[in-house]
């Protein structure tokens, strides 16, 4: 129990639990739950996020326990422990308690689906180190150490944990509901060019689905959703931190939403695994992303294909007798455009100089920061107009100290090479190229993007009173209770309200009239544009522009990765912004806010919604040269009401201030990575 200087003074009044009941909480088994690999065992619990009532558990606990601290810190927690089958493992035992009853009331009114809302609880050694059965000379409550999880599945958890705490839960979502689709994937792999590049994460992807035995995952309790999420943890590649099966299968998500068919889905998986060009087009992506024009540019990229990530990589090089770099990233002509990891750690961190004056450079790398604490490879891309891209691999090794520059190229900048000019192609590939662009300017014309208004879609506008109650005066009054009073919602319509769908259908209809607001800080930023091409070759001329994060050209919408950019005062909004309506793009929510214009700041780059993934099937062989419009082509901005706001997917919840409360609205079941 407690020793001397354990006691605690307690002023309140207590009941006090009879020695016989503590008699059967000190000692427990402990059922936790449990995934195996390879004859190799993890046990774990889950804990929820929300504590339970600190001052009613610690009344609770002090009364079982006769005060003693140990165990008044110790039972809140295990009460709420979730093991085996999505049962509790600790005061499982009905018995005749106030005390016991209160704790099993408290903890079974916090309940929730979402994965993003518990803890993984480890039963390892570590586990019984930190609740021992002894402290000093006295017990406490304890678990019975029958079932310590493997000391090497334990570690790879752990370095892996920030996968499950609900950010990556759509693209498991995806992957366990599309098994079908899946299985086509796998199907195709024999027929490919490079079949070994997708079989790795294509068999860990359908051996994950199966382990929800054919179970849609909304429908699956959140313990259940751990056993999937745990399982995919422990199969398949990782290297440290980075699981690189659920990093790639970011690429089987793209290829269920936008192959056509099982051609195009060949085309696709070789033009991704080709190694001749896959880097130099990501590198192309990330200059495009930044728009950067230079015709001479050098790119600094770490972190590939799930290598180390972390570690503050710099590019370094000397223009004039200075030195260029993060901390002097102008000289001459020449400027560094992009840094990464400074501040905000990259999953892909890059970074970039534009060499725009003739001269030799040494292009050099410094290791600021190695967080990483090991060796870290990286790849120099030079680029030149009309010239064949260079590419130089390096790796700074762990022992390397900070300031100790690797060289690793050469770049000579001749007047020629500041010039744009045409790659030399042969007389083939000239007709060829003639031919395609003579079929482009037949399809696409001169895209146009504009920016979306009312008139373009179907809105459905948020039922407007004219502010918060008013004061009423005694007539008004009684002039109301002379009104029939109006029918009370039922169960299933208040239900129906807690998820998206429900909630937009309350507040646009006719008789609810209603003062529907959001803090912007819980949003991100997204504007519609409406495309323009000179003949049918869109699925949807109205696409939905997402930024995904600051700095960077925004995206198609996405269910797999939430996104860090929130609503600013640059989009022309107050910190609390009034809703206008909402529009469904392709069985999404898009939701307008009143008063909003698309920012003119540089953390915001602009961009016309060119995505390859709308292309019509007959047309993808142009989607490289539609993907680079995306960047060129800016939104056109009209005059009646633009659809700008943020677009409801990626997120489990969302919280809106409804007449001046705030109300949190669940995602439609089975929506969020749709």
């Amino acid at each position: 129990m407690a020793s001397d200087g354990e006691w605690e003074m307690v002023a309140e009044k207590q009941v006090e639990s009879p020695p016989e009941v503590y008699d059967h909480i000190e000692s427990n088994s402990l059922k936790a739950a449990s995934v195996q690999v390879n004859e190799k065992t993890l046990f774990y619990c889950l804990q929820p996020k929300e504590a339970l009532p600190k001052e009613a558990a610690r009344l609770c606990s002090s009364n079982l326990s006769i005060r003693c601290n140990t165990c008044i810190k110790r039972i809140p927690i295990f009460a709420q422990l979730v093991g085996s089958e999505g049962e509790h493992v600790y005061l499982k035992e009905e018995l005749d308690d106030a005390n016991v009853k209160a704790l099993r009331s408290m903890r079974n009114k916090i309940k929730s689906s979402d994965p993003a809302d518990y803890h993984l609880v480890l039963i390892d050694d570590e586990f019984f180190q930190a609740n021992p059965k002894e402290v000093g000379p006295f017990c406490h409550v304890h678990f019975l150490k029958e079932q310590v999880s493997d000391a090497q599945l334990s570690e790879r958890i752990k370095k892996l944990k920030n996968y499950l705490n609900g950010s990556f839960e759509n693209r498991f979502q995806r992957l366990v509901d599309d098994p079908n689709s899946l299985k086509v994937i796998l199907d195709v792999l024999p027929e490919l060019v490079r079949p070994d590049h997708w079989r790795g994460v294509v068999t860990w992807a359908v051996n994950l689905s199966g382990v929800a035995e054919g179970r849609k995952w909304q429908d699956m309790a959140v313990h259940e959703k751990f056993q999937v999420m745990v399982y995919a943890m422990l199969t398949g590649r990782a290297s440290d931190s980075i699981h690189l099966d659920m990093q790639q299968a970011g690429n089987l998500v793209d290829f269920m939403d936008s192959a056509e068919s099982r051609e195009a889905l060949k085309a696709m998986m070789d033009d991704r695994s080709n190694p001749e060009t896959y880097q130099v087009s990501r590198v192309a992506d990330r200059l495009r992303e930044n728009r950067v024009s230079s015709l001479c540019t050098v790119t600094l990229m770490w972190g590939l294909d799930g290598a180390p990530h972390q570690s503050d990589l710099d590019i370094h090089t000397v223009v004039n007798g200075i030195e260029l770099f993060y901390g002097n990233p102008q000289v001459g002509k020449c400027k560094l455009d992009f840094d990464a990891n400074a501040s905000r750690i990259e999953q892909n961190p890059a970074e970039n100089i534009s060499l725009n004056q003739v001269g030799t450079f040494v292009i050099m790398v410094n290791n600021y920061n190695n967080r990483d604490n090991k060796d870290v490879p990286f790849k120099v891309t030079v680029r030149k107009s009309g010239q064949e891209v260079a590419e130089h691999e390096g790796t700074w090794p762990r022992t390397r100290a900070k300031g100790n520059k690797m060289t690793v190229c050469q770049v000579t900048v001749l007047a020629e090479d500041l010039v744009e000019k045409p790659v030399e192609l042969s007389e083939a590939e000239q007709k060829k190229l003639a031919a395609k662009e003579a079929e482009w300017s037949k399809l696409f014309g001169e895209p146009r993007a504009l920016l979306a208004s009312e008139t373009d879609v179907d809105m459905h506008l948020v039922s407007r009173s004219n502010g918060y109650p008013a004061t009423q005066g005694a007539q008004q009054r009684f002039q109301e209770l002379l009104q029939p009073k109006a029918k009370k919602q039922s169960l299933a319509e208040r239900c129906k309200a807690e998820e998206l769908d429900g909630f937009i259908e309350r507040v646009t209809s006719k008789g609810f009239p209603c003062r529907l607001e959001v803090d912007i800080r819980n949003f991100a930023p997204a504007y519609i544009t409406r495309l323009e091409t000179a003949s049918d070759v869109l699925k949807s001329n109205i696409v939905v522009n997402v930024f995904q994060r600051k700095f960077e050209v925004p995206q198609a919408p996405r269910s797999d990765e939430p996104s860090s950019a929130r609503l600013d005062a640059s989009w022309g909004l107050q910190p609390r912004a009034l809703v206008r309506g909402f529009v469904k793009v392709h069985a999404q929510w898009f939701m307008v806010l009143e008063n909003a214009r698309l920012p003119a700041h540089q953390e915001w780059p602009l961009a016309g919604g060119m995505y390859p993934t709308n292309l019509k099937p007959e047309v993808h062989h142009h989607r490289s040269k539609w993907a680079s419009f995306h960047s060129l082509v800016q939104p056109e901005v009209s005059r009646a009401s633009s659809l700008i706001g943020s677009m409801l997917v990626g997120f489990s919840k969302f919280h809106f201030v409804l007449d001046g409360k705030q109300v949190t609205v669940s995602a439609n079941t089975g929506s969020v990575a749709q």
